[in-house]
């Protein structure tokens, strides 16, 4: 990389991820030691992808961003194909069908296909001819975001699928889509997910009014909204009869997590208590109980917020926060200053993405979201998880050091 480039790269950005992924490896080796018996092995291997992260970061921020828009193309179908092969033979863990590859060589092609997504995306939307005002204008972009997303949903793995969907929403507004008219286009989404919370059509009704008072749209597509609303709210109880039984009951857990507290209940309980154990200050780095009794399941890999909470306490915990904040931050404030219509859209994607993993696990956490199995990024143990989070980094430091390019 040009050293010119280099006195570009966004410092806030790269010390906030550096701060996260090293104290990401000394919580997964935390996490996997009990009292008086440290383990190595976890927090090695985290390192060893840590290593292999920073290199990935460094080749990705390295390769000039009109690259990116010429390959989006091709790694959206290499992340579809992988998507598809995964249905035909990938190993199943948990009853369901993530991994491509054998023993410890195997990867999720679903954290591929969420960085090939949002470049596909960044690249329909650059178009200049494309009028978001008009409804024909939403068919590619939609179509692009809902094929990975059915695929996924197919293996089966409700949490990551929607995660394509966060991307889409974001970079519509950002490319300039009326607000108005994202919000009648989510009435959908939000009519089905207001029913696995409430299990009927009311509370969505109340919302779906509130839309169109506010928005006043013209009557054919008024009629179209409320044609396919009706259908989602027909087709909703047999979608949920169809569900598999430990996604009603992550939902049902969600809603009430002690009707089965040695059961569904048992993740979030455990989760609250260890959180909530860890008081201001926390019980110390390595001295955490629920991990170390073993009481907390998934306690390096989805429940890692809970023993920062336990061992960190409220402020260490809170500075976790603060670290994925300026993450967050400086991700769309480099979508802004990017004079390249095509980066601060990739930009806005790969910020989107980030939220959304960092939202749905913190709340999970604390109980407000229902288990998903969402890893934490940069903090979680996982090989593709990370490594593909690094980067998403790297392409945002990419931005970063050409934000003055066209």
């Amino acid at each position: 990389m040009d050293r010119r480039l280099l006195r570009q790269v966004d410092g806030w950005l790269v010390g906030a991820a550096l701060l996260l992924a090293v104290t990401g490896v000394l919580m997964v080796f935390s996490a996997t030691s009990m009292p008086g018996h440290p383990r190595f092995d976890y927090a090695m291997r985290q390192s060893l992808w840590l290593a292999f992260g920073l290199g990935a970061a460094f080749v990705v921020a390295s390769i000039p961003m009109r690259a990116y828009d010429g390959l989006a193309p091709y790694l959206y179908a290499v992340a579809i194909v992988c998507l598809g092969l995964v249905l035909a033979v990938g190993q199943e863990v948990y009853g369901a069908k993530r991994w491509l590859g054998a023993g410890a060589l195997r990867f999720q092609p679903s954290e591929l296909a969420k960085l090939a997504t949002v470049l596909m995306l960044a690249r329909v939307l650059d178009d200049k001819r494309l009028d978001l005002r008009r409804a024909r204008s939403y068919a590619v972009p939609l179509l692009v975001a809902l094929v990975p997303l059915a695929l996924v949903l197919k293996e089966p793995d409700l949490g990551t699928s929607l995660v394509f969907g966060a991307a889409l929403v974001a970079m519509l507004f950002w490319a300039g889509m009326p607000t108005g008219t994202l919000l009648l286009a989510m009435t959908p989404v939000a009519n089905a997910a207001l029913f696995l919370l409430t299990r009927g059509p009311w509370a969505f009704a109340a919302v779906f009014v509130g839309v169109l008072a506010l928005t006043r749209p013209r009557l054919p597509i008024l009629l179209l909204l409320v044609a396919l609303n009706g259908a989602i709210a027909t087709g909703m109880p047999a979608l949920w009869s169809a569900m598999e039984p430990y996604q009603r009951g992550r939902i049902e857990t969600f809603l009430n997590p002690g009707h089965d507290p040695y059961g569904a209940g048992y993740q979030i309980i455990q989760s609250r208590i260890a959180i909530g154990s860890g008081g201001p200050l926390g019980l110390g780095y390595l001295q955490g109980t629920q991990k170390g009794l073993e009481f907390l399941p998934m306690k390096h890999t989805d429940f890692i917020f809970s023993v920062v909470g336990e061992e960190l306490g409220f402020w260490g915990a809170a500075l976790i926060l603060v670290l994925y904040l300026t993450l967050l931050v400086r991700g769309l404030w480099l979508a802004r200053v990017a004079r390249n219509r095509f980066a601060g859209l990739v930009a806005v994607g790969v910020t989107a993405v980030l939220w959304y993993h960092v939202m749905v696990n913190v709340l999970m956490t604390v109980g407000w979201a229902p288990v998903t199995g969402l890893p934490l990024p940069l903090l979680s143990y996982g090989g593709t998880s990370f490594v593909v989070t690094c980067v998403e980094i790297g392409l945002l430091i990419n931005v970063s050091v050409r934000r003055q390019e066209y």
